[in-house]
């Protein structure tokens, strides 16, 4: 797989035939060798066999279905602000596929969807010495609807998107490193930096009666906000009043 779009955009990027998982793989790389892998830096496969998703649940793909996309950043925010660089990545990634003529959205935290159908989805990881961050991207671009896991998923293929690697791993690198970038200048503000507003712009979660599942209790309202911290912000009506989420899987509800 040649990607030499995706590769003038960062100091090094390599492509893997196979590996179990891009985001662990490429951690103990930068952990073995930091002068060797110079942030921003890619490791990207179309062939992982056991990829990981949020709450540590599996997630694999057959050859060729898909694109897992881990990149290394390390840009100069305070550590507080660093859980803003996966929802940059979930509004990158749907950006870029808006751009290309794809009608997405993003699922707080930071799955993407299509017509409610998740397409990607995205991990981060904090490096061991605490000073970056590895953002993994899954994203479905090959997979015929029938090869589909679940009815919840859907793939650029199946939608009629464009497949081809480069242009969409381009186009997800222009935009992350651009919101990335902006970030770090004001100093991790993701509101002086325009990041919040961006993934409000792109948020099919803010405006939904959802069902937050967190460890301790399942929260029910009306998504209002994603606030400074990038929780989401739940109103739970009257009673409840308003609930900031740090964590949870979303369910989108209907109205009744």
């Amino acid at each position: 797989m040649e990607l030499p779009r995706a590769a003038a955009l960062v100091a090094r990027l390599e492509v893997l035939d196979e590996i179990g998982s891009t985001n662990t793989e490429l951690v103990r790389r930068v952990t073995a060798d930091p002068a060797a892998w110079p942030a921003p830096a890619v490791l990207l496969t179309d062939h992982q066999t056991a990829g990981r998703g949020r709450l540590g649940r599996s997630w694999s793909a057959a050859a060729g279905d898909s694109l897992a996309i881990s990149v290394l950043l390390r840009p100069d925010v305070p550590t507080q602000r660093l859980g803003w660089l996966s929802l940059a990545a979930g509004a990158a990634m749907t950006e870029a596929l808006n751009g290309l003529g794809v009608a997405a959205r993003a699922k707080w935290p930071n799955d993407v969807l299509i017509d409610g159908r998740k397409v990607c989805g995205v991990l981060a990881e904090a490096l061991p010495d605490g000073a970056g961050v590895v953002i993994g991207a899954g994203l479905n671009h090959a997979a015929d609807r029938a090869a589909l896991p679940v009815p919840t998923a859907t793939s650029l293929a199946a939608e009629g998107g464009p497949t081809d690697p480069d242009l969409l791993v381009a186009a997800y690198l222009e935009r992350l490193l651009a919101r990335v970038n902006d970030l770090a200048t004001v100093g991790g503000d993701p509101d002086r930096s325009g990041l919040r507003d961006a993934v409000r712009a792109v948020s099919d979660t803010i405006g939904r009666r959802v069902r937050v599942l967190r460890a301790d209790e399942a929260v029910t309202g009306e998504a209002i906000d994603i606030d400074v911290e990038g929780r989401i912000v739940v109103d739970r009506g009257p009673i409840g009043g308003l609930l900031a989420c740090a964590t949870g899987d979303v369910e989108h509800l209907r109205y009744e």
